[in-house]
């Protein structure tokens, strides 16, 4: 008689044993150092209404797993830890001291594209720092995150460092439609140099702001690239960002082997405000986190606060060890 074996629905995945037991460990590390930092822990709802993740980034919305309750509200399983939190502040913590250290870990769950080998539901942990914009707070997260990731031993973690008003400066000069500047935006980011010279240039792009584009796109390294791009941006926003990362780099010189300045790294501009972080680990493929500063989120909750942090993979930080 044949046995009525039932599975997981494509996409999901058990953890066992050796694979618990690492998770378990890598999580109790990073509890150990959020806690000396004097990040607290919160457990956000499992489930939002979906207009929760309809503020900030559109992106994240367009994935999630949507049902309706008993009222017919729209709900949405927790897509992304960082909405769920700007709700959190905004409702319940907000009449609180500031700044506001807090961290999160669980499950997330998104539409993946299977056929990429991508599961629906993944594991997240971060942290956030909410309520001072400084680039000594970003400093300090940015901190927070990297020993995090040394102390689970992740011996070769980096973190590639931009900035979203390095090149959100240059889009105006640019005089591009949306559809256009994606076309940019998609060269630079892969580093595809000639796309991006004859993009620009069939573009009408003027030839100062080409160069500027070009010089900007090559920049990737440690701290000395900062100077070549400030040397090559005619525009005060970028001026600005440029300096804040210049100080960012003098506030961790512990980490300077670890971090990549890497100006081509644009992804989510619409979301992040100032300093952005994209975490690897030049062994294994794929990133494994990402962060940043993200003051405009809060207000869209009714919290007008500045705010930066990060999320990193529990599963890929797993698989490094």
């Amino acid at each position: 008689m044949e046995r009525n074996v039932i599975g997981l629905p494509a996409g999901f995945r058990d953890l066992l044993f050796e694979e618990a037991e690492t998770r378990r460990r890598v999580e109790n590390g990073f509890a150990a150092v959020f806690s000396s930092g004097g990040y607290r822990e919160i457990v956000p709802s499992g489930v939002e209404f979906l207009d929760v993740y309809g503020r900030g980034n559109q992106g994240v919305k367009d994935r999630t797993f949507k049902f309706l309750d008993r009222d017919d509200n729209l709900l949405a399983l927790r897509a992304d830890f960082t909405p769920s939190v700007a709700r959190i502040v905004a409702g319940r913590l907000r009449a609180g001291p500031l700044p506001i250290r807090l961290w999160y870990s669980g499950s997330v769950f998104r539409k993946a594209d299977r056929h990429r080998g991508q599961f629906h539901e993944f594991s997240q942990i971060g942290a956030e720092l909410i309520g001072v914009n400084s680039i000594a707070r970003d400093a300090e997260v940015l901190d927070v995150a990297l020993t995090c990731l040394m102390g689970a031993g992740v011996e070769d973690a980096c973190v590639h460092v931009n900035h979203a008003g390095i090149f959100r400066g240059i889009v105006a000069a640019l005089g591009l439609d949306a559809r256009s500047l994606e076309k940019v935006k998609s060269a630079i980011d892969r580093k595809d140099m000639r796309t991006l010279g004859t993009r620009l240039e069939q573009l009408g792009v003027a030839a100062p702001v080409r160069s500027q584009v070009n010089t900007l796109s090559r920049c990737v390294g440690d701290a000395g690239v900062l100077a070549e791009a400030s040397a090559s941006v005619a525009n005060d926003e970028s001026l600005r960002a440029i300096g804040e990362l210049v100080s960012l780099s003098g506030l961790l010189p512990q980490w300077a082997s670890r971090i990549v300045f890497d100006l081509t790294e644009i992804d989510e501009l619409e979301y992040y405000t100032g300093a952005m972080f994209n975490f690897f680990s030049p062994s294994h493929t794929g990133e494994l986190g990402r962060g940043g500063r993200y003051d405009g989120l809060l207000k869209e909750f009714g919290a007008d606060l500045p705010a930066v942090g990060f999320s990193l993979s529990l599963d890929r930080i797993s698989e490094c060890l």
